[in-house]
């Protein structure tokens, strides 16, 4: 996949947590909003999401930001359903 996903919570510092609510990722674990809209291939994230959805998973370890210890999947769905064309 080419997006980043992120997952920023209350243990970063303030400045990061500002950015990451007007970026769209503060306690959720999504693409920013530059990312969604900088994203020339919206077809091929979509096959990619929808092929990670098909995993069996609880967690989710992102590169930048906290572990998603809780409803990882759900959280995971719900952060990419921009691309994957649905409102839940």
């Amino acid at each position: 996949m080419t997006d980043t996903a992120f997952y920023f919570d209350e243990s970063f510092p303030i400045t990061t947590k500002l950015v990451a609510k007007i970026m769209g990722g503060y306690k959720k674990l999504r693409p920013s909003l530059l990312e969604q809209l900088a994203t020339q291939e919206k077809e091929k994230v979509k096959q990619s999401v929808q092929k990670v959805l098909r995993w069996d998973f609880r967690r989710v370890i992102v590169a930048h930001g906290s572990i998603v210890e809780h409803d990882a999947k759900k959280q995971f769905k719900e952060g990419y359903e921009w691309f994957l064309g649905e409102s839940l």
